[in-house]
């Protein structure tokens, strides 16, 4: 293997690192730290097939290496950082099931896991332009930044668990939906769609540099949310039309 061949694995190894990593600090408690790691894997994932594209070293090796990864670093790495962050609070917020959250956690693995058996088996090529369901590092990302955001910001006492487990159930049911997600693959100002995302984009930025804690958990819920609203859009948009028509 050259080392065209091999950087693209070393993002991924680094990315598969940063989740094993976060789980170690999860279970000892050391939540933001852990959150912290699972949102740096998630740069190396974004990284490691767009090096291999431009060095055209795209491989099915690739492809499958990668998404096990990514079932560790942002299936098992969120799911466990959840499961311990919300535990001694759920346990007191709720008694009587004091199962609900360790169900939830599960549930975020096992929907993640399911998105991305479906993603392999539907890929066509290595460019990808558009996900069938919320990506699984989107999905482990908007929870790593519910931990910081609540961690740094909101600060509750409670850390509010019904709102963190209605996060879980939402983001699973995403990730196993057939909604459609744009993948942000290719910016270009060649496009008026393109020049929208890549304003997006550097607005994002700004934002996350000045005011990172405070926008993040905003900015990454509305992007897990994007897709589930466009597609309502486009139903209600669907309805009236087929109403007028009638």
């Amino acid at each position: 293997m050259n080392a065209k061949a091999a950087l693209p694995s070393l993002f991924t190894i680094s990315s598969l690192f940063c989740g094993f990593l976060s789980m170690y600090y999860a279970v000892n408690g050391r939540f933001i730290g852990a959150a912290l790691l699972i949102v740096i894997a998630g740069f190396l994932d974004a990284c490691d097939g767009k090096i291999a594209r431009y060095f055209h070293t795209s491989s099915n090796f690739g492809v499958q290496f990668d998404s096990i990864v990514d079932v560790c670093s942002f299936g098992v790495a969120p799911a466990l950082l959840m499961l311990y962050y919300l535990k001694p609070y759920y346990l007191n917020a709720l008694p009587a099931i004091p199962w609900l959250h360790f169900v939830v956690c599960f549930l975020f693995l096992l929907c993640g896991a399911l998105r991305l058996a479906r993603f392999n088996t539907q890929l066509k090529g290595f460019e990808k332009e558009n996900f069938s369901g919320l990506p699984i590092p989107t999905a482990a990302g908007t929870l790593a930044a519910y931990i910081l955001f609540t961690e740094r910001v909101w600060q509750s006492s409670t850390h509010a668990p019904h709102l963190a487990i209605g996060l879980c159930v939402i983001l699973s049911l995403l990730m196993i939906s057939t909604i459609e997600y744009s993948a942000f693959s290719r910016l270009s100002i060649e496009t008026r769609r393109g020049r929208v995302r890549l304003i997006f984009l550097l607005c994002v930025i700004v934002l996350m540099v000045f005011y990172t804690y405070e926008v993040f958990f905003p900015i990454a819920l509305a992007i897990s949310l994007s897709g589930l609203f466009r597609w309502l859009y486009y139903a209600i948009t669907d309805r009236e039309v087929a109403d007028v028509r009638d």
